[in-house]
């Protein structure tokens, strides 16, 4: 019978996440989960088809009573790949979530696709947990040079050993391969090759932190919120006044982040979220849409109905168009990225910002505030 050459590598994570840390980021996504229902993986590959490469290396990362462990699946020839897939398959099944990097992008497709053509059973269903879509969706706040996986693993202050990249191993892979199986002379390969995905995969749960980031843009998140109108000033030092909005993370984030686009802010900074917008005190007008139907009257600055226009002498109205077919209102408004609040007013009739009235109704609402903040931040960033 053919001798099965696959090596599996296991051992504790050389540096143990923060398991309470990790708890409270997971249970604020998903409340019912535990840390021992999350499976992280990444694989590696002879190239970017799965219709022409392979995979060689399958690496995991699961934790257990509370102790984080790795465990890789290595095809020491091509025909292992087989063995690999299906031992993998068989760990996936325990679990409830898959977290990777870019899996949804490359991993999980190229996987279905050699599961496929080798005839093995599908790969079931699980909940996908992406990172890299994770960090990709607060790039505005993150700021980073680009989204690679080491990247990130800096900007959250994680050590890795590792400074080869994927496509580099494709050819130490090949190398590894025309010496045969693994001993001693190819030793430097494969430590290369294992050095990699292991980096890989032990990094993942502490880079599951970047999940807290785009916690922002999930409503759930601003279930407790404050706020207060604060007075103050503008850049040319004239009085103004700002709406301040603030609500506690689950836990602390690694790093400050911020991010304005006048008039908003926002800010994380350890465990509190904070977003700052500029409110606009003064008139404002409300554009009619169907200002056909409306008469502009030059002397008051203001739109009639044709209905009432009889009152009006004829020679002080004149008929509307889109630009002048409003009525003015004078309040405190704020400013929205997205028309959810109406009435909506502008400056003047081709701006883009829209604004609604700042009213006490509003605020009494806890459910419109949520919204609006929610809105503006998923607009924002």
């Amino acid at each position: 019978p053919e001798t099965m050459l696959m090596k599996i590598t296991c051992d504790k994570l050389p540096i143990q996440p923060n398991t309470t840390a990790l708890k409270s980021l997971y249970n604020s996504l998903m409340p019912q989960a535990s840390l021992d229902d999350f499976l992280y993986f990444d694989i590696e590959t002879t190239g970017f088809s799965a219709k022409n490469s392979i995979c060689y290396l399958i690496g995991c990362s699961f934790c257990q009573n509370g102790i984080y462990f790795y465990r890789q699946f290595f095809a020491e020839k091509p025909e292992e790949e087989k063995i690999i897939i299906t031992e993998f398959l068989k760990l996936l099944s325990e679990y409830k979530y898959l977290v990777h990097f870019n899996g949804d992008g490359f991993d999980i497709p190229f996987l279905k696709e050699r599961i496929r053509l080798l005839e093995l059973s599908e790969l079931s269903y699980i909940k996908s947990i992406d990172l890299f879509k994770a960090a990709k969706s607060v790039s505005r706040l993150l700021k980073l040079e680009n989204y690679k996986q080491k990247t990130i693993e800096k900007f959250l202050g994680i050590h890795r050993e590792d400074n080869a990249g994927g496509g580099e191993l494709i050819d130490v892979y090949k190398q590894f391969l025309t010496k045969g199986t693994l001993r001693e002379d190819n030793n430097i390969e494969y430590s290369m090759l294992i050095l990699h995905n292991r980096d890989d995969i032990c990094a993942l749960p502490a880079l599951s932190e970047i999940l807290l980031y785009s916690l922002i843009k999930n409503i759930s998140f601003f279930e407790n919120i404050q706020y207060l109108i604060n007075d103050t000033f503008d850049y040319g030092n004239s009085p103004v006044k700002e709406l301040i909005v603030s609500a506690r993370l689950p836990i602390c984030v690694n790093r400050t982040v911020s991010y304005g686009k006048e008039p908003f802010y926002i800010k994380l900074d350890r465990d509190t979220f904070r977003i700052r917008i500029r409110m606009y005190t003064g008139e404002l007008k409300y554009f009619y849409k169907n200002y056909k139907d409306y008469f502009y009257l030059p002397d008051e600055d203001r739109s009639i109905h044709k209905s009432v226009a009889f009152y009006v002498d004829k020679n002080h109205r004149i008929q509307a168009k889109a630009a002048t077919c409003y009525s003015k209102k004078s309040g405190l408004f704020l400013p929205q990225l997205r028309e959810t609040e109406t009435p909506h007013f502008k400056i003047e009739y081709n701006d883009t910002q829209t604004y609604f009235e700042a009213s006490e109704d509003f605020f009494s609402d806890k459910n419109r505030l949520l919204h609006y903040i929610f809105d503006t931040v998923n607009e924002l960033i």
